[in-house]
């Protein structure tokens, strides 16, 4: 099908007002979104998603230890399965931007460095990046459309689960345009992949969630720590975008940390902290990459239902926080 000339539209990364803060890399300020989730329960049991497919539109990612390992085995291991650029049409894997590679890190990292912050939630996991959007974020949604009828075509073959949408349009978008997105997410979904999308940091108002965290099928991740204060330069509170969408499903679905949440730079080596729903989207799919380590045989309506049960409430408005705050041994089925 031809694309009609209205999708030069700017698709934009899911910011605050355009853009994930990043913040300079603080050890006294860096919070702790594993332990708030309780990953280290699944860590602590070797289970790591060991070669669950997890496909990453976003910037890229840049190779580097964290994903070329895996816990606890001692020989490298590439779990960067495949990378395909629709931007520059380059064959080696990079990240010009960072957002991609941290996206990456705090879904699959198998960092070997003490403290479990630094570790992915499913570092046994397989990558499959497509690199949809620019050094600055920017992409047209053509090349985002590109990117989905991808993985309609290929999912099977690289045993791809789940798709992590990181990356949205802004609320100015077309709105022919986001229904195709919105309708494209949704070809994934029917196919029987999870897919992942962040509610956006265009909050607090009322009905603010980006498409395609829009879509009543796909699973929307807010932020449950948006009203932190002191969120770095630049950053600013309660960013996380809230319901009602236009179904009558709640929106998000579920909330995980997004501030100050440190993961891989685009370097070799190194650290950064970044902030948004971007961060809290990475943190649900490493979870569900874990829970289908365990059970395979789950559909994506069935995670969806133990997404449900799994979550815990918080002292938050109902459309911002969905069902409620991730619980990673609840999701496993294995409540404390």
């Amino acid at each position: 099908m031809t694309l009609p000339r209205i999708l030069h539209t700017i698709l934009l990364i899911l910011l605050v007002n355009g853009a994930d803060k990043m913040t300079v890399l603080n050890p006294d300020t860096i919070l702790k979104p594993n332990h708030a989730i309780r990953a280290e329960y699944a860590h602590h049991r070797h289970i790591f998603g060991d070669g669950v497919g997890v496909a990453v539109l976003d910037t890229g990612i840049q190779p580097r230890t964290d994903f070329l390992s895996l816990p606890n085995y001692a020989s490298p291991i590439n779990r960067i399965q495949y990378f395909y650029d629709f931007v520059n049409q380059r064959t080696d894997p990079y990240d010009d931007s960072g957002h991609g590679t941290h996206i990456c890190g705090k879904i699959a990292s198998a960092a070997r460095i003490t403290g479990d912050e630094y570790l992915g939630i499913a570092p046994g996991c397989n990558l499959i990046v497509l690199k949809t959007l620019d050094q600055n974020g920017n992409a047209p949604i053509s090349t985002f459309l590109h990117a989905l009828r991808w993985l309609h075509r290929n999912h099977r073959s690289y045993n791809i689960r789940i798709v992590n949408i990181s990356i949205g349009t802004n609320l100015e978008s077309n709105h022919l345009d986001t229904n195709l997105l919105v309708q494209e997410v949704e070809n994934l979904w029917r196919d029987g992949l999870i897919v992942i999308a962040s509610a956006g940091n265009n909050g607090p108002m009322p009905g603010s969630i980006s498409s395609p965290g829009n879509s009543c099928l796909v699973i929307t991740v807010g932020a449950s720590d948006d009203d932190l204060p002191g969120l770095g330069r630049g950053s600013r509170r309660l960013y996380s975008g809230r319901g009602p969408a236009d179904c009558s499903s709640v929106k998000p679905e579920i909330v995980a940390p997004g501030s100050q949440i440190i993961s891989c730079s685009n370097h070799t080596s190194g650290y950064a902290v970044k902030t948004g729903t971007s961060m809290s989207t990475a943190l649900v799919s490493g979870a569900i990459a874990l829970l289908l380590g365990e059970e395979p045989y789950l559909t994506n309506q069935d995670v969806k239902n133990r997404l449900h049960d799994c979550a815990r409430r918080l002292d938050l408005p109902h459309f911002q926080q969905g069902w409620g705050l991730l619980d990673i041994p609840r999701l496993l089925n294995h409540p404390l």
